[in-house]
């Protein structure tokens, strides 16, 4: 009796097998008859490819249809559209040479139809559209790139220059979708020096390099022993719970030391707020560092700032903190790399934050002395502020 129970067990183990390894194969019985050939109607060339419209055959069993192409770098494409669609995409090509595209379809039991040829012209792809729109010019300490991005595709803008043995290395490499694309590199000496620019995109074609001769401005960290507060009668205090604003130029911007900050109170505030300091030197500003308060449970949340303003002035301001005679340098966002929610953060979202985020100041930017940092909203919402670190870059013009 045990041997038949056995037995049984066995052929109900061996059923169960069979049956999930059917999951994995068409369902259905078979005709092996291929669906019909597929009808080109027309096609709408885009940048790098093309949105092509077709008819489908009327098999009723008609699964899908398929377009296969071939990129010059030799990678084999394939886009796919279901049965109730007339329209698939083409995309990747990295010239407006005449492709060749070949279509079929496949029905439910996975059988091909007869091909169809068809040729389409893309337009110039969006890595070239850049390209070709590509300047360059000496900045603060390196050089700076623009070049306009129409339709906000996916590419990769790679800087090189030569290290100190004369050999090209990558000096920066920046992944970007912005529709007006502007890059600086810096942290070099105001000696003449040769840069590179590649630009790719997302299947890897690429451009010439090329190379330009720059030699960058010079550009001094602003020394940090000469900032001082200032309090304007409507400026926020940034000395709640124990600290002070000197704390954020005091050069500690540990992870971990997220105590050694400036802190806005918590009680009667909404947004904006903002709050005021002297440089100790009259300059022309070409970038800061912000550390945001560094520690794991306030990391892009709490009274981290998400949105805000830095504003200066050459001359000495009205008490009463009128905005009167201030100019607004330049608008921040703290960036997340993650995008996660708030409350959650990623080892390159600390990596990031730690590292300090910089910001630029626009090269056309007058020379200033005083500072308003106005926070516009933080991560959580709170109407409260705290960071802890900000270094200042530029050119000084006056003591």
């Amino acid at each position: 009796m045990k041997n038949i129970c056995l037995l049984g067990l066995i052929m109900i183990v061996s059923l169960m097998s069979c049956k999930e390894d059917d999951l994995h194969v068409p369902y259905g019985p078979n005709d092996n008859v291929p669906p019909g050939k597929v009808e080109i109607l027309s096609y709408t060339p885009l940048a790098g490819g093309a949105e092509i419209n077709f008819r489908g055959p009327a098999d009723e069993d008609l699964m899908y249809v398929v377009a296969k192409y071939t990129l010059a770098s030799g990678q084999e494409m394939e886009s796919r559209a279901s049965a109730y669609s007339n329209k698939l995409l083409v995309e990747g090509f990295g010239d407006t040479e005449p492709k060749e595209i070949t279509f079929y379809a496949v029905d439910r039991m996975e059988n091909a139809g007869e091909t169809t040829k068809y040729t389409i012209q893309p337009l110039t792809p969006s890595y070239l559209e850049a390209y070709n729109t590509l300047e360059t010019s000496e900045t603060f300490g390196g050089i700076a790139v623009t070049m306009e991005n129409p339709s906000a595709s996916d590419l990769t803008v790679e800087i090189i220059t030569t290290d100190s043995l004369n050999q090209w290395t990558t000096a920066q490499t920046n992944y970007t979708s912005a529709k007006n694309i502007s890059i600086t590199v810096r942290g070099y000496e105001s000696v003449e020096r040769v840069f590179g620019v590649i630009v790719r995109d997302r299947w890897d074609n690429s451009t010439d390099t090329v190379f330009t001769s720059v030699i960058p401005w010079e550009e001094y960290e602003l020394d940090k022993n000469k900032f001082q507060q200032v309090i304007l009668d409507n400026d926020i205090p940034m000395n709640a719970w124990g600290h002070w604003m000197a704390k954020i130029w005091n050069g500690s911007h540990n992870y971990g030391d997220g105590g050694d900050m400036a802190h806005s109170p918590q009680e009667n505030s909404t947004m904006p707020i903002w709050f005021t300091f002297d440089l100790g030197v009259t300059a022309h500003l070409s970038r800061y560092l912000y550390w945001q308060r560094l520690d794991d449970d306030y990391l892009y949340q709490h009274g981290n700032m998400k949105e805000w303003e830095v504003w200066g002035r050459a001359d000495k301001p009205s008490q009463d903190g009128s905005w009167d005679g201030w100019t607004l340098l330049t608008t921040c966002e703290s960036y997340k790399p993650s995008g996660l929610p708030v409350g959650q953060f990623s080892n390159e979202d600390k990596e990031y934050a730690t590292a300090g985020e910089e910001f630029m100041f626009p090269v056309d930017a007058p020379a200033v002395r005083y500072i308003r940092f106005k926070a516009l909203s933080t991560f959580t919402g709170v109407a409260f502020i705290h960071l802890m670190e900000v270094t200042f870059y530029g050119i000084p013009v006056e003591n």
